[in-house]
Parts: structure tokens; C-alpha cells; sequence
């Protein structure tokens, strides 16, 4: 079973690249973050004439997220449960794989901007929504996206810069490890001890091309499921693109 995880930052734009990675990949499931596309834009057909059915809910300029999949699906949710938010940036379904359910779920986290932010308190708002979904949903259970959060300093290309900052501040990874308590394991982390792993360089600085990374992008799977991971792939290539997202696509391969 092949996963794809991608903050498009705008799917108008990076449209193409999308049918250049599932033309070259096939995976079974590619989850979306930052459409930035309206639900009546959305290009369904050009995935239906790859074989692909769409899940998506999004709004104009911000936000938006996606499931794309060839996978028989059912019982899709729009947003996190129990938590009123006008921001598209939750999505989930149950996916049919080998005559096991697996239930993707897709979150386009809030950055926060800075720490004494009004953003910031909505960021943690929306973390504890969402720790409160799933905790019970921790079994065969795969939670993707751009987190916005840098787990640990290996994960930052330079932790005293970054330190006491929105995406590696405590606050942050004292979520992400509340997560990671409800029963899952950072699939990357758990097949790369050592290399940072960077999935996403700013626009600015040459920051690619110096590697000023951060890997905020991630596929937590749930513990049950930690035998069937088998590779973990950044798709750095599609960063050197023309007009390329400022994230990488992330890939997760399960062998059932």
C-alpha cells in the first residue's frame, strides 16, 4: 500500500506535478493540504481519467485539503468532530485494502504565527480537537499532513535559531508527543533514526538549495500497524521544480 502525503500550496498551480507523481508513482492514497481551490474547481475528472475518485472540501486563496484515491472508500468526514471551524483543514475516510479498513486521516494543521498570536491559541484549539477524535480512532488508523510542527531538533537545520519559535516550540511538540500517546508512531522517525529528513525550505534565502529545512510534514501511523512499515520516501525532486510547492510530497510504503 503506497501513501502520499503533499502540501500543494495551491493544487491551480501544481496541478500537473500531481498527475506527474501519480502517473510515475500509482499510489493508492494522496492526501492534500493548501488546495486553495473552491469545491466547484475542483479537477475531478482529471483524476477520474487516471483512475482516482476525490474527496475535498476547500475554500478560495486558503486552505483545503483532499483525498485522492483508487481504493473503494466510505464514511468521509469534512471536519474534526465536535469542533466548529469555517477553515478547511480536516478530512477523513476509511479506505478498502487488501479486505482491511484503514481510516486516512488528513490535517492541514494551523501555523499559528507566533506564539503570543490569537493564531496560536487556535492552533492548540485545534490539536485538542483533534486529540480528542483520535483517540478513538488509534487503530488502523493513518494520521497525515502538514503538522506545522518540527518534532524534534534533528528535525530543524538549526535548533538555537529556531528555538522558542512557532513550529519547534515546546508547546508544539508537547502536542505532537500527546499524539503520538494516543497510540501512534512517526512512521519517518521510526525508519530514519538519523537524517533530518526536511520537508519543507522557504521560498527565500535559497533555503532549498542550502537545505535550511524543516520536516514538518508527517504520516503518523497507529502502533498496531508499525510491522507493516516498509519505506519512507521525501520526493525532494519535485522541490526543484518550476514554480514548485515549498513542501516536498512524502510517501509511506505498507506491506499487508
Amino acid at each position: 500500500m503506497k501513501i502520499i502525503s503533499w502540501n500543494v500550496n495551491s493544487l491551480k498551480i501544481r496541478h500537473d506535478q500531481l498527475i506527474d507523481i501519480i502517473n510515475k508513482y500509482s499510489p493508492d492514497v494522496i492526501s492534500l493540504q493548501e488546495t486553495k481551490t473552491q469545491d466547484d474547481n475542483f479537477p475531478t475528472q482529471s483524476f477520474l481519467d487516471l483512475g482516482y475518485e476525490s474527496i475535498f472540501t476547500g475554500q478560495k486563496t486558503f486552505n483545503g485539503v483532499a483525498i485522492i484515491t483508487k481504493l473503494p472508500y466510505q464514511n468521509v468526514l469534512l471536519n474534526i468532530p465536535n469542533f466548529h471551524d469555517e477553515q478547511k483543514r480536516f478530512i477523513s475516510t476509511e479506505v478498502d485494502f487488501n479486505k482491511q479498513k484503514i481510516l486516512i486521516m488528513n490535517g492541514y494543521f494551523p501555523n499559528g504565527q507566533s506564539l503570543d498570536s490569537d493564531k496560536f491559541i487556535y492552533k492548540q484549539s485545534w490539536i485538542n480537537a483533534l486529540l480528542a477524535f483520535i483517540k478513538t480512532k488509534n487503530t488502523n488508523s493513518l494520521l497525515m499532513g502538514d503538522f506545522n510542527i518540527a518534532p524534534n531538533d534533528v528535525d530543524c537545520h538549526d535548533p538555537d535559531k529556531w528555538t522558542g519559535t512557532v513550529l519547534t516550540s515546546d508547546i508544539e511538540r508537547n502536542l505532537f508527543k500527546e499524539i503520538e500517546e494516543c497510540n501512534f508512531t512517526d512512521s519517518y522517525r521510526h525508519l530514519n533514526k538519523i537524517e533530518p529528513g526536511f520537508t519543507w525550505w522557504d521560498y527565500r534565502m535559497a533555503a532549498f538549495r542550502r537545505n535550511l529545512g524543516l520536516r514538518i510534514d508527517h504520516i503518523l501511523a497507529s502502533n498496531n500497524l508499525i510491522n507493516f512499515l516498509k519505506d519512507f520516501t521525501i520526493l525532494s525532486d519535485y522541490r526543484k521544480l518550476e514554480r514548485p510547492s515549498d513542501h516536498a510530497p512524502i510517501m509511506l510504503t505498507l506491506s499487508f
